[in-house]
Protein backbone atom coordinates (compact mmCIF):
# COMPACT_ATOMS: atom_id res chain seq x y z
CA UNK A 1 0.00 0.00 0.00
CA UNK A 2 3.01 2.74 0.83
CA UNK A 3 4.28 1.76 -2.51
CA UNK A 4 1.18 2.07 -4.47
CA UNK A 5 0.85 5.71 -2.39
CA UNK A 6 4.10 6.50 -3.23
CA UNK A 7 3.88 5.71 -6.75
CA UNK A 8 0.39 7.53 -7.15
CA UNK A 9 1.54 10.76 -4.89
CA UNK A 10 4.41 10.75 -7.79
CA UNK A 11 2.09 10.98 -10.88
CA UNK A 12 0.26 12.98 -9.29
CA UNK A 13 3.33 15.65 -8.96
CA UNK A 14 4.56 14.69 -12.40
CA UNK A 15 1.46 16.05 -14.04
CA UNK A 16 0.96 19.17 -11.92
CA UNK A 17 4.76 20.01 -13.16
CA UNK A 18 4.02 19.35 -16.44
CA UNK A 19 3.71 22.55 -19.11
CA UNK A 20 -0.24 22.95 -20.26
CA UNK A 21 -0.79 22.15 -23.69
CA UNK A 22 0.13 25.55 -25.53
CA UNK A 23 -2.97 26.88 -27.90
CA UNK A 24 -2.89 27.13 -31.45
CA UNK A 25 -2.38 30.86 -32.47
CA UNK A 26 -4.49 31.95 -35.40
CA UNK A 27 -3.53 35.27 -36.88
CA UNK A 28 -7.28 36.87 -37.64
CA UNK A 29 -7.60 39.98 -39.48
CA UNK A 30 -11.01 41.90 -39.32
CA UNK A 31 -10.79 45.39 -40.28
CA UNK A 32 -12.32 46.15 -37.00
CA UNK A 33 -9.98 44.37 -34.81
CA UNK A 34 -11.78 42.67 -31.94
CA UNK A 35 -14.91 44.42 -31.66
CA UNK A 36 -15.49 42.99 -35.54
CA UNK A 37 -18.02 40.35 -36.58
CA UNK A 38 -15.63 38.07 -37.78
CA UNK A 39 -13.60 38.48 -35.01
CA UNK A 40 -16.72 37.24 -32.81
CA UNK A 41 -17.31 34.46 -34.96
CA UNK A 42 -13.71 32.84 -34.58
CA UNK A 43 -13.96 33.36 -31.03
CA UNK A 44 -17.16 31.02 -31.16
CA UNK A 45 -15.35 28.92 -33.14
CA UNK A 46 -12.30 28.36 -30.51
CA UNK A 47 -14.90 27.79 -27.92
CA UNK A 48 -16.14 24.85 -30.34
CA UNK A 49 -12.43 23.41 -30.47
CA UNK A 50 -12.46 23.05 -27.29
CA UNK A 51 -15.06 20.55 -27.29
CA UNK A 52 -12.71 18.62 -29.82
CA UNK A 53 -10.01 18.89 -27.90
CA UNK A 54 -7.97 21.46 -29.13
CA UNK A 55 -6.86 25.08 -28.04
CA UNK A 56 -7.25 28.01 -30.25
CA UNK A 57 -6.15 31.22 -29.49
CA UNK A 58 -7.89 34.17 -32.15
CA UNK A 59 -5.57 36.91 -32.33
CA UNK A 60 -6.66 39.98 -33.75
CA UNK A 61 -4.95 42.08 -36.56
CA UNK A 62 -6.02 44.72 -38.23
CA UNK A 63 -3.48 44.65 -41.23
CA UNK A 64 -4.15 41.45 -43.43
CA UNK A 65 -0.43 41.64 -44.73
CA UNK A 66 0.73 41.39 -40.77
CA UNK A 67 -1.61 38.71 -40.26
CA UNK A 68 -0.12 36.57 -43.53
CA UNK A 69 3.10 37.64 -42.73
CA UNK A 70 3.35 36.48 -39.26
CA UNK A 71 1.78 32.72 -40.10
CA UNK A 72 4.49 32.53 -42.79
CA UNK A 73 7.18 32.89 -40.30
CA UNK A 74 5.62 30.86 -37.97
CA UNK A 75 4.17 32.54 -35.27
CA UNK A 76 0.58 31.33 -35.54
CA UNK A 77 -0.22 28.39 -36.96
CA UNK A 78 -3.26 29.27 -39.02
CA UNK A 79 -4.37 32.43 -40.43
CA UNK A 80 -7.82 34.04 -41.69
CA UNK A 81 -7.68 36.58 -44.33
CA UNK A 82 -9.01 37.30 -47.81
CA UNK A 83 -8.39 34.28 -50.36
CA UNK A 84 -6.72 36.49 -52.49
CA UNK A 85 -4.03 37.34 -49.82
CA UNK A 86 -3.81 33.31 -49.34
CA UNK A 87 -3.26 33.14 -53.03
CA UNK A 88 0.37 32.40 -53.01
CA UNK A 89 -0.21 29.24 -50.42
CA UNK A 90 -2.95 27.08 -52.48
CA UNK A 91 -4.51 28.56 -55.45
CA UNK A 92 -7.22 25.83 -55.68
CA UNK A 93 -9.55 27.17 -52.83
CA UNK A 94 -8.34 30.43 -53.57
CA UNK A 95 -9.74 30.33 -57.16
CA UNK A 96 -13.14 30.47 -55.29
CA UNK A 97 -12.70 34.32 -55.89
CA UNK A 98 -11.78 34.22 -59.62
CA UNK A 99 -13.21 37.36 -61.10
CA UNK A 100 -17.25 36.66 -62.37
CA UNK A 101 -17.27 32.74 -61.72
CA UNK A 102 -19.64 32.92 -59.32
CA UNK A 103 -22.56 35.41 -60.30
CA UNK A 104 -24.58 34.78 -56.74
CA UNK A 105 -24.68 33.68 -53.26
CA UNK A 106 -26.19 30.44 -54.41
CA UNK A 107 -23.25 29.77 -56.63
CA UNK A 108 -20.86 30.50 -53.59
CA UNK A 109 -23.33 27.87 -51.43
CA UNK A 110 -22.86 25.14 -53.82
CA UNK A 111 -19.55 25.72 -54.50
CA UNK A 112 -18.23 25.60 -50.87
CA UNK A 113 -20.30 23.01 -49.87
CA UNK A 114 -18.71 20.87 -53.26
CA UNK A 115 -15.33 21.73 -52.10
CA UNK A 116 -15.65 20.16 -48.64
CA UNK A 117 -17.64 16.99 -49.57
CA UNK A 118 -15.54 16.02 -52.68
CA UNK A 119 -11.88 18.28 -52.82
CA UNK A 120 -10.33 17.77 -49.52
CA UNK A 121 -7.19 16.63 -51.78
CA UNK A 122 -7.06 19.58 -52.93
CA UNK A 123 -7.44 21.85 -49.69
CA UNK A 124 -4.00 20.62 -48.85
CA UNK A 125 -0.92 21.81 -50.22
CA UNK A 126 2.65 21.01 -48.75
CA UNK A 127 1.81 22.09 -44.96
CA UNK A 128 -1.30 24.19 -45.28
CA UNK A 129 -4.80 23.27 -45.28
CA UNK A 130 -8.08 25.18 -45.89
CA UNK A 131 -10.19 24.55 -42.96
CA UNK A 132 -12.62 27.18 -43.55
CA UNK A 133 -14.16 29.77 -46.44
CA UNK A 134 -16.65 32.13 -45.44
CA UNK A 135 -18.51 34.47 -46.98
CA UNK A 136 -17.83 38.22 -46.95
CA UNK A 137 -19.76 39.59 -49.46
CA UNK A 138 -19.81 40.52 -53.79
CA UNK A 139 -17.75 42.78 -54.74
CA UNK A 140 -18.69 45.93 -56.87
CA UNK A 141 -17.43 48.10 -58.11
CA UNK A 142 -17.96 51.71 -56.30
CA UNK A 143 -17.54 54.90 -58.87
CA UNK A 144 -17.41 58.64 -58.38
CA UNK A 145 -19.48 59.35 -61.58
CA UNK A 146 -22.79 56.96 -61.85
CA UNK A 147 -22.52 57.80 -65.33
CA UNK A 148 -19.74 55.27 -65.54
CA UNK A 149 -22.14 52.12 -65.84
CA UNK A 150 -20.23 50.39 -68.99
CA UNK A 151 -17.23 48.49 -69.65
CA UNK A 152 -16.49 51.32 -72.38
CA UNK A 153 -17.10 53.81 -69.84
CA UNK A 154 -14.43 52.61 -67.51
CA UNK A 155 -11.46 53.38 -69.63
CA UNK A 156 -8.90 55.76 -68.68
CA UNK A 157 -10.96 55.45 -65.32
CA UNK A 158 -8.48 55.77 -62.13
CA UNK A 159 -9.09 52.21 -60.41
CA UNK A 160 -7.71 51.75 -57.24
CA UNK A 161 -6.37 48.20 -57.72
CA UNK A 162 -5.07 45.61 -54.99
CA UNK A 163 -1.59 44.52 -56.68
CA UNK A 164 -1.22 41.78 -54.75
CA UNK A 165 -4.10 40.22 -56.58
CA UNK A 166 -2.99 38.85 -60.09
CA UNK A 167 -6.07 39.64 -61.15
CA UNK A 168 -7.23 42.51 -60.37
CA UNK A 169 -4.35 43.97 -63.34
CA UNK A 170 -5.28 42.03 -65.64
CA UNK A 171 -8.94 43.26 -65.73
CA UNK A 172 -7.81 47.32 -65.32
CA UNK A 173 -5.44 46.67 -68.20
CA UNK A 174 -8.14 44.96 -69.99
CA UNK A 175 -10.40 47.87 -70.17
CA UNK A 176 -8.21 50.57 -71.04
CA UNK A 177 -8.13 51.81 -67.21
CA UNK A 178 -5.41 53.30 -64.94
CA UNK A 179 -4.05 50.99 -61.99
CA UNK A 180 -3.75 53.03 -58.94
CA UNK A 181 -1.67 50.33 -56.15
CA UNK A 182 -3.82 49.83 -52.92
CA UNK A 183 -4.44 47.76 -50.60
CA UNK A 184 -7.43 47.12 -48.15
CA UNK A 185 -5.93 50.12 -45.90
CA UNK A 186 -5.98 52.32 -48.30
CA UNK A 187 -8.64 51.68 -51.34
CA UNK A 188 -11.28 54.35 -48.94
CA UNK A 189 -8.27 57.23 -48.48
CA UNK A 190 -7.72 57.03 -52.13
CA UNK A 191 -11.30 56.69 -53.08
CA UNK A 192 -12.93 59.41 -50.81
CA UNK A 193 -10.45 62.04 -51.48
CA UNK A 194 -10.13 61.74 -55.23
CA UNK A 195 -7.48 60.21 -55.90
CA UNK A 196 -8.96 57.16 -58.01
CA UNK A 197 -12.58 57.37 -60.01
CA UNK A 198 -13.30 53.65 -58.63
CA UNK A 199 -12.36 51.05 -56.98
CA UNK A 200 -13.95 47.96 -55.87
CA UNK A 201 -14.95 46.44 -52.87
CA UNK A 202 -17.83 43.73 -51.12
CA UNK A 203 -20.33 45.95 -48.95
CA UNK A 204 -18.88 45.26 -45.87
CA UNK A 205 -16.12 47.69 -46.65
CA UNK A 206 -18.76 50.88 -47.12
CA UNK A 207 -19.45 51.72 -43.52
CA UNK A 208 -16.10 51.31 -41.83
CA UNK A 209 -14.02 52.62 -44.69
CA UNK A 210 -16.92 55.86 -44.99
CA UNK A 211 -17.44 55.50 -48.88
CA UNK A 212 -20.52 57.42 -48.53
CA UNK A 213 -17.51 60.03 -48.83
CA UNK A 214 -16.63 59.12 -52.32
CA UNK A 215 -20.10 58.54 -53.34
CA UNK A 216 -20.96 61.91 -52.73
CA UNK A 217 -24.49 62.88 -54.72
CA UNK A 218 -23.24 62.21 -58.34
CA UNK A 219 -21.17 58.32 -57.44
CA UNK A 220 -22.87 55.19 -57.46
CA UNK A 221 -22.69 51.11 -56.90
CA UNK A 222 -22.36 49.22 -60.18
CA UNK A 223 -25.16 45.87 -58.58
CA UNK A 224 -23.11 43.66 -60.60
CA UNK A 225 -20.92 41.12 -58.87
CA UNK A 226 -17.34 41.41 -59.57
CA UNK A 227 -16.44 38.62 -57.70
CA UNK A 228 -17.35 36.80 -54.85
CA UNK A 229 -14.54 38.00 -51.63
CA UNK A 230 -14.22 35.48 -48.87
CA UNK A 231 -12.63 35.04 -45.58
CA UNK A 232 -10.29 32.18 -45.59
CA UNK A 233 -8.76 29.62 -42.30
CA UNK A 234 -5.32 28.29 -43.96
CA UNK A 235 -3.81 26.36 -41.14
CA UNK A 236 -0.51 24.56 -40.76
CA UNK A 237 -2.24 20.92 -40.50
CA UNK A 238 0.74 18.94 -38.73
CA UNK A 239 -0.06 21.25 -35.47
CA UNK A 240 -3.68 19.80 -35.23
CA UNK A 241 -5.42 16.52 -34.98
CA UNK A 242 -6.02 15.09 -38.60
CA UNK A 243 -9.32 15.11 -38.51
CA UNK A 244 -9.47 18.74 -37.21
CA UNK A 245 -9.61 20.50 -41.15
CA UNK A 246 -12.60 18.54 -41.99
CA UNK A 247 -14.22 19.44 -38.60
CA UNK A 248 -14.20 22.69 -38.99
CA UNK A 249 -14.67 22.95 -42.76
CA UNK A 250 -18.16 21.65 -41.52
CA UNK A 251 -18.50 23.46 -38.56
CA UNK A 252 -18.38 27.02 -40.90
CA UNK A 253 -20.16 25.57 -43.95
CA UNK A 254 -23.64 25.32 -41.30
CA UNK A 255 -22.53 28.73 -40.57
CA UNK A 256 -22.27 29.62 -43.97
CA UNK A 257 -26.01 31.70 -43.35
CA UNK A 258 -25.71 33.25 -40.63
CA UNK A 259 -22.41 34.77 -41.98
CA UNK A 260 -24.43 35.78 -45.13
CA UNK A 261 -27.02 37.10 -43.09
CA UNK A 262 -24.34 39.88 -41.78
CA UNK A 263 -23.33 40.52 -45.70
CA UNK A 264 -26.88 41.30 -46.36
CA UNK A 265 -27.45 43.86 -43.76
CA UNK A 266 -24.41 45.65 -44.99
CA UNK A 267 -25.91 45.78 -48.29
CA UNK A 268 -29.06 46.97 -47.00
CA UNK A 269 -26.80 50.30 -45.66
CA UNK A 270 -25.56 51.26 -48.92
CA UNK A 271 -28.83 53.58 -49.88
CA UNK A 272 -30.91 52.42 -52.61
CA UNK A 273 -30.87 55.26 -54.80
CA UNK A 274 -26.91 54.21 -55.09
CA UNK A 275 -27.32 51.24 -56.39
CA UNK A 276 -26.90 50.97 -60.29
CA UNK A 277 -28.79 48.39 -61.89
CA UNK A 278 -27.47 47.48 -65.66
CA UNK A 279 -29.13 45.65 -68.26
CA UNK A 280 -26.86 44.10 -70.66
CA UNK A 281 -23.68 42.47 -68.72
CA UNK A 282 -22.56 40.89 -71.66
CA UNK A 283 -19.48 43.17 -72.13
CA UNK A 284 -19.33 42.23 -68.56
CA UNK A 285 -19.30 38.74 -68.93
CA UNK A 286 -17.13 38.53 -71.60
CA UNK A 287 -14.61 40.85 -70.01
CA UNK A 288 -14.45 38.39 -66.82
CA UNK A 289 -14.37 35.20 -69.11
CA UNK A 290 -11.16 37.20 -70.78
CA UNK A 291 -9.50 37.71 -67.65
CA UNK A 292 -9.89 34.11 -66.35
CA UNK A 293 -8.26 32.71 -69.08
CA UNK A 294 -5.28 34.75 -68.77
CA UNK A 295 -4.60 34.22 -65.20
CA UNK A 296 -5.44 30.71 -66.01
CA UNK A 297 -3.16 30.32 -68.83
CA UNK A 298 -0.51 33.11 -68.62
CA UNK A 299 0.14 33.94 -64.97
CA UNK A 300 -0.81 30.89 -63.43
CA UNK A 301 -2.96 32.68 -60.65
CA UNK A 302 -6.07 30.81 -61.28
CA UNK A 303 -6.27 26.67 -60.95
CA UNK A 304 -8.04 25.24 -63.74
CA UNK A 305 -9.94 22.43 -62.02
CA UNK A 306 -11.55 24.73 -59.89
CA UNK A 307 -12.73 27.02 -62.44
CA UNK A 308 -14.15 24.36 -64.56
CA UNK A 309 -16.23 22.83 -61.59
CA UNK A 310 -17.40 26.53 -61.53
CA UNK A 311 -18.30 26.70 -64.77
CA UNK A 312 -20.15 23.75 -64.76
CA UNK A 313 -21.85 25.24 -61.05
CA UNK A 314 -22.86 28.29 -63.20
CA UNK A 315 -24.04 26.24 -66.37
CA UNK A 316 -25.78 23.64 -64.12
CA UNK A 317 -28.11 26.81 -62.69
CA UNK A 318 -28.22 28.74 -66.16
CA UNK A 319 -27.65 26.65 -69.13
CA UNK A 320 -28.57 29.48 -71.89
CA UNK A 321 -25.14 30.72 -70.98
CA UNK A 322 -23.33 30.98 -74.23
CA UNK A 323 -19.90 29.69 -72.51
CA UNK A 324 -22.10 26.21 -71.77
CA UNK A 325 -21.90 25.39 -75.22
CA UNK A 326 -18.08 27.13 -75.65
CA UNK A 327 -16.78 25.30 -73.00
CA UNK A 328 -13.67 27.53 -72.74
CA UNK A 329 -12.82 26.70 -68.85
Amino acid sequence: MRNFTGALLGLTLLATSLPAQAANVICAYDPAGKSGDYFKILEDYALEAQGWGVEVEVKAYTDEETAAKDYEAGKCNGVVATGVRLQRFNRFPTTIEAIGALPTYDHLRYTINDLQKYSPPNLRKGEHETAAIMPIGAVYLFVRDRNTDTVGELAGKRIATMDYDKAAPVMVDGIGAIMVPADLGSIGPKFNNGDVDACYVSAPAYAPFELHRGLGTAGGVIKYPIAQATMQLLIRHSAFPEDFAKKSRTYFYGKFDTILGLVKQAEKEIPSSKWIEITGTEDFDDMFLGVRLELRDKHGAYDGTMLKAMRKKRCAIDSSRPECVEKKE
